[in-house]
C-alpha cells in the first residue's frame, strides 16, 4: 500500500508509541486521526502530523468505551474522508504481583488494553473493509510469554493476539481484503516508566536499555506498508521468546529474575493508580530507560534494504 493521501487512525496517541507513530505516517504521506484521552497530548501530536504537510484530526476518546469509540471512527472517517490504516498503540498497565492489584484495577488494563483493540476493530471494520485496508497492532513480546507483577497486561495482551490472529483467518475465509498485522517489541523507552501505576506503591525498577520509540512506530508503517501475520521485533526480543518456547526450564529462570529485578525497584510512586482511569499523555514519546538502542536486526535491514532495493 503507497499510503501518500490514504487515512490513518492511531489509537494511544498521546503518548510513547502511539505519539510517535502519528509523526511516522504522517512522514510516509497520510492523513492522521489521533485519539487518546489526553486532548493535551493529542495536540501536540497532531500539531507533529501537521509540520509534515499533512492533515491531523483530533478526536479524544476512552478506548474502553464502546460508543464513544463509535463516535470517534465515525467523526475521523468523516473529517478524513475515508480509513484505510488502523494502528493500534493504546494501552494502560499497572504494577504488582497479582495479589496486591486490586480486582476493579485489573480489569481496567483488560478492559482498555484488551477491550479497547476489539471496541476499535468492531467500529473501524466496515469502512476497511470498503478500503481494503488494514489493522496494525502494537503487540508485545508479553503476549507470547509471562511478565512478572504486570499479570493483566501480560494476560490482556495474549487475549489481544489471539482475537487479531482469529479475526485474520476469517477474513481471509471470506476473501477479505483487509489485512492485520501484528508487531511484537520488548521493552520500549517510553514515559510508562516513569509514570507507571503501582499497586504496591513502588514503581518497577527500570530495565536498563529500551528499544526506540520512533523505530519501533517506523516498523509499524512497513507493516502497513506490506501487511506481515506477526514480527518479533528486535534480536534480544527474539532470544527471550526461544528461551522461553524451546528452553523452559532456562526461560523461567530467567522471567524469575527479571521479577526479582523489577521488585527491586524503591522509587516511590507519585502517582499512584491515577494513569487507568485519568488523562495523562503529555504528547512526549521518549523517557524513563536510562539507554534507548534502536533494533540491530532492523537497522541492518534498512541499510540493505538501501544497498540493495
Amino acid at each position: 500500500m503507497d499510503l501518500h493521501g490514504k487515512a490513518v487512525l492511531v489509537t494511544g496517541a498521546s503518548s510513547g508509541v502511539g505519539f510517535a507513530a502519528a509523526e511516522a505516517f504522517a512522514r510516509a504521506g497520510a492523513d492522521v486521526a489521533v485519539t487518546a484521552r489526553s486532548v493535551d497530548g493529542l495536540e501536540r501530536a497532531a500539531a507533529r502530523v501537521r509540520a509534515q504537510g499533512r492533515r491531523a484530526v483530533v478526536v479524544p476518546a476512552d478506548v474502553s468505551d464502546r460508543e464513544a469509540v463509535n463516535a470517534m471512527v465515525a467523526k475521523a472517517t468523516q473529517e478524513l474522508g475515508a480509513l484505510h490504516v488502523v494502528c493500534l498503540c493504546a494501552a494502560v498497565v499497572v504494577f504488582g504481583g497479582f495479589d496486591e492489584v486490586e480486582p476493579d484495577d485489573f480489569d481496567r488494563v483488560i478492559d482498555v488494553t484488551f477491550g479497547g483493540p476489539v471496541n476499535v476493530v468492531r467500529a473501524a471494520l466496515p469502512e476497511l473493509e470498503r478500503t481494503g485496508g488494514r489493522i496494525v497492532s502494537v503487540g508485545s513480546l508479553m503476549s507470547k510469554l509471562p511478565l512478572p507483577q504486570l499479570s493483566s497486561y501480560s494476560a490482556a495482551k495474549h487475549a489481544e493476539r489471539g482475537f487479531l490472529n482469529t479475526l485474520r483467518v476469517e477474513l481471509k475465509a471470506k476473501r477479505s481484503k483487509v489485512e492485520i498485522s501484528q508487531l511484537h517489541p520488548g521493552a520500549i523507552n517510553t514515559p510508562i516508566w516513569s509514570d507507571m501505576p503501582s499497586a504496591n506503591g513502588f514503581l518497577p525498577r527500570k530495565p536498563p536499555e529500551g528499544y526506540s520509540a520512533t523505530q519501533v512506530a517506523e516498523e509499524l508503517v512497513l507493516l502497513a506498508r506490506n501487511p506481515t501475520a506477526e514480527r518479533t521485533f528486535g534480536l534480544e526480543t527474539q532470544a527471550l521468546e526461544f528461551l522461553f518456547n524451546q528452553a523452559r526450564p532456562a526461560g523461567d529462570l530467567v522471567l524469575v529474575m527479571i521479577n526479582h529485578y523489577f521488585r527491586s525497584g524503591r522509587k516511590v510512586s507519585q502517582s499512584g493508580l491515577t494513569a487507568l482511569t485519568e488523562a495523562v499523555g503529555e504528547g512526549i514519546s521518549r523517557g524513563g530507560i536510562p539507554f534507548e538502542r534502536p533494533s540491530i536486526t532492523r537497522t541492518i535491514a534498512r541499510v540493505a534494504s538501501r544497498v540493495w532495493p
